[in-house]
């Protein structure tokens, strides 16, 4: 029995893409609600409601996910994207560590629903990056 020397990689991207899709769809759905737990007093990012941050954020980790499909389900595992969606995760944790260090007015529930997802997209990086690594010993 031969084992492909990408299946770390692929079923990492898919489990990726089942939660990009999953928390996308719940946070774009419950913006109104989560923007309302997550800070002690309305505000705004780039202008905007926190609910409208939300939402578009819900919208952009859909279409993460969906990406995160596309590469999966390749039948030739196209490693550049894999690449792209390793460095992305790894802006994300990076980003929300900023947005911890930035002053705001998170409540605590709001900060660890960040540390949650971080910690989990954190995860799904050091996967992606020992599953490149196969690939890369691989080829």
């Amino acid at each position: 029995m031969t084992i492909s020397s990408d299946r770390l990689l692929r079923r990492t991207l898919w489990g990726n893409a089942i939660f990009s899709i999953l928390s996308g769809a719940v946070l774009t759905i419950f913006a109104g609600p989560f923007a309302a737990i997550a800070a002690h007093e309305p505000s705004t990012g780039l202008g905007l409601e926190l609910a409208v941050v939300f939402e578009l954020l819900g919208v952009g980790v859909i279409a993460f996910g969906v990406l995160c499909v596309w590469i999966a389900s390749r039948e030739t595992m196209p490693a550049g994207w894999a690449r792209v969606i390793f460095a992305a995760d790894l802006a994300w944790v990076l980003g929300s560590v900023m947005v911890l260090l930035m002053p705001a007015s998170w409540t605590p529930a709001g900060i660890v629903g960040i540390v949650v997802v971080a910690l989990i997209v954190a995860d799904l990086a050091i996967l992606e990056y020992l599953g490149l690594r196969r690939l890369g010993s691989a080829s």
